[in-house]
């Protein structure tokens, strides 16, 4: 299978002797659109209009503003969307693996970059992540302003023009590492989803006793702090906030169909201080717990 995908070298685009390289999708158009390999470190940042890139057994949708890395012997191509109202044109940036080196501004984030996101240990195994494995999606004008700068010092040839393409390499690969740390800062696993998903479940079926996070981690053998953390970029609300709310809920349900009195529903729902209970319900509802049934029985 291989034998059929053509295979470019980095002497059939590069200058003789250069480690880099940068073009437009428009100028070589005989590649877009077609499959093949290369023994290089690509970049490509979308200018205008969608594609889909094929790499490898894998398909997905790039728009402007996005940005693929291709790593050497891939198989990779983008088929322009022509559907689009913008026509497909993108910025390939070429160079090869030692184009950065450890003595340059970027060398320990392209280090870091090379090692877990070209090479897809970044994310994790299961999840959307793993079929977009290299994208870093809407990158902006910062990015864009970066490649232009590269193209025009790589079309002008002035002097020194090499070292400060490095340099703005070195710049784009730092930004994109910012990106993905960002990413993954926000990003949750499937077994920390799990985790969160015991911790709502183990909520809802003891609300009505003492709950806090302590408990909940001695009953699911998790670090307090990390289960806290965990549940708070999950859901956006801390374990307390979380436990109130459960309660509220559940007690205006019982002020809406008993007739239960105010005392035992407080109780049953986990409250143990009246004074306190009356504060909650009235910052949570904007009532008194008799207002609210009230004006529960009069809608019915």
């Amino acid at each position: 299978m291989d034998k059929e995908i053509p295979f470019i070298r980095k002497e059939d685009l590069f200058s003789k002797g250069a480690n880099v390289h940068i073009h437009l999708s428009t100028e070589l158009e005989e590649y877009v659109g077609v499959l093949h390999k290369h023994n290089f470190i690509e970049i490509v940042y979308v200018v205008s209009g969608c594609a889909t890139h094929i790499i490898g057994d894998r398909e997905y949708p790039v728009k402007r503003g996005d940005v693929s890395i291709i790593n050497p012997d891939e198989a990779h191509a983008f088929m322009s969307d022509k559907n689009s109202e913008e026509k497909f044109v993108a910025y390939d940036l070429m160079f090869t693996p030692d184009f950065l080196g450890s003595s340059s501004p970027a060398g320990d984030d392209f280090s870091k970059l090379a090692n877990s996101f070209l090479f897809y240990s970044l994310f994790p195994e299961s999840g959307d992540f793993k079929e977009r494995f290299n994208l870093i999606a809407d990158c902006g004008y910062e990015i864009s302003s970066i490649f232009e700068k590269i193209y025009d010092e790589y079309k002008a040839e002035r002097r020194s023009y090499v070292n400060l393409i490095r340099l703005y390499v070195a710049e784009i690969v730092i930004r994109l590492s910012r990106k993905l740390e960002a990413e993954e800062e926000n990003r949750i696993t499937p077994a920390q989803k799990q985790l969160v998903m015991e911790t709502v479940r183990y909520i809802e079926q003891n609300y009505s006793i003492k709950i806090n996070a302590d408990e909940i981690a001695s009953k699911l053998f998790f670090n307090k702090n990390y289960i806290s953390r965990l549940f708070r970029k999950e859901t956006g609300l801390s374990i307390h906030e979380f436990v109130r709310n459960i309660r509220m809920k559940e007690t205006c349900k019982r002020l809406e169909n008993t007739n239960d009195t105010i005392a035992d529903i407080a109780s049953d729902c986990g409250f143990n201080d009246m004074k306190s209970f009356y504060q909650m319900f009235k910052a949570y509802t904007g009532k008194t717990p008799k207002a609210y049934r009230d004006s529960s029985a009069r809608e019915k």
